[in-house]
């Protein structure tokens, strides 16, 4: 196992480079600038001597002015001591920002995937073994009803219909917490906070039900067919053991594998909900620094995704040989 993870947090290395060297790339060589932007200027508009020493004097601060691959390695180094600069837009140490970003989506989307697996197996399992009952067809119908809906959609009419005060006034309408709740309590905070994340935990979590449950009820099927099952259910074993010691546990390694590809998807998810519900996370932050040109904070967000990605794919590996003591990870590599 120790000389498993060792080769795969090696692997990792190459991978994470050449993600952040392709956002580099991109990043670099799309069109408009922040510079230009900022000064009141774009495209062939005539500047003054002034202005551009000013915008020339900003791209040589961020590096702007090098070669590209140059450009790169400089940040890869900066990158590897934790200094991702300064924003471009408030000049604030980025690795500030990601601090105050980077618990609120990662609490969000935990939250998310908790909900969605605690939703989605038991009724996968449930539509599998009543399989074709009145219970399979209409949760498949409703699902995948919920799983067509646009997740922008759904956030514009919770917040119109939810929180708008046009209708209902239940929940607000951004943020993660009330500025007028002053000193409150450990308990208070929370239930302030919680109040807050309802509709956008719903608008993240909707979507994953049809696809988890159904992904469920397909691996449950196909291990129902086994020879061993059938051989379990002849020896007189009841309907609960059968369900939970043989099928539900033969069906894990499948739902594992699933779970490193719910991760990026769920942090892609947060920038839309993000964006929406005015909650200052990594998405909302990526967002803002996209629309901006702003390079470093582009660039740290895209790393930290990135590395929160590949190690949600590793801790999926490690876990078929939890799941499955048959499975033995170092003939993998």
């Amino acid at each position: 196992m120790k000389r498993y993870l060792f080769k795969r947090t090696l692997l990792l290395i190459p991978t994470l480079i050449g993600i952040t060297l392709i956002t580099y790339m991109v990043v670099r060589l799309a069109p408009g600038d922040y510079s230009t932007i900022k000064m009141g200027v774009q495209g062939n508009l005539k500047v003054g001597a002034v202005s551009s020493e000013i915008i020339e004097a900003e791209r040589k601060l961020y590096g702007l002015d090098e070669p590209l691959f140059l450009g790169y390695f400089k940040w890869l180094y900066r990158a590897s001591k934790l200094d991702f600069g300064k924003s471009r837009k408030d000049h604030r140490p980025v690795l500030e920002r990601l601090k105050e970003a980077l618990p609120i989506t990662i609490t969000l989307n935990i939250v998310a995937m908790f909900i969605i697996y605690i939703v989605s197996i038991p009724m996968g399992v449930v539509s599998a073994i009543k399989k074709d009952s009145f219970f399979d067809r209409a949760s498949s119908l409703l699902l995948f009803i919920l799983y067509s809906l646009p997740s922008f959609w759904i956030a514009l009419l919770l917040l119109l219909y939810l929180g708008s005060g046009e209708y209902l006034n239940l929940f607000p309408l951004a943020g993660i917490s009330s500025d007028w709740v002053k000193n409150p309590t450990f308990f208070q905070a929370l239930g302030d906070k919680i109040w807050h994340l309802v509709l956008p935990v719903i608008t993240l979590t909707y979507g994953g039900f049809a696809f988890l449950s159904r992904y469920t009820r397909a691996n449950i099927l196909e291990v129902v067919a086994h020879q061993y099952i059938v051989t379990a259910k002849a020896k007189g074993l009841s309907s609960k053991r059968v369900v939970v010691v043989h099928i539900f546990r033969n069906s894990l390694v499948s739902l594992v594998t699933l779970l490193a590809s719910l991760l990026p998807g769920l942090f892609g998810g947060s920038v839309i909900v993000e964006s929406i519900f005015s909650i200052p996370g990594i998405g909302f932050l990526g967002f803002e620094a996209i629309q901006s040109r702003d390079i470093p904070v582009v660039m740290a967000v895209m790393t930290i995704s990135a590395v929160l990605t590949l190690v949600g794919i590793l801790i999926s590996d490690l876990m078929y040989a939890v799941v499955d003591p048959r499975i033995k990870l170092e003939s993998k590599i």
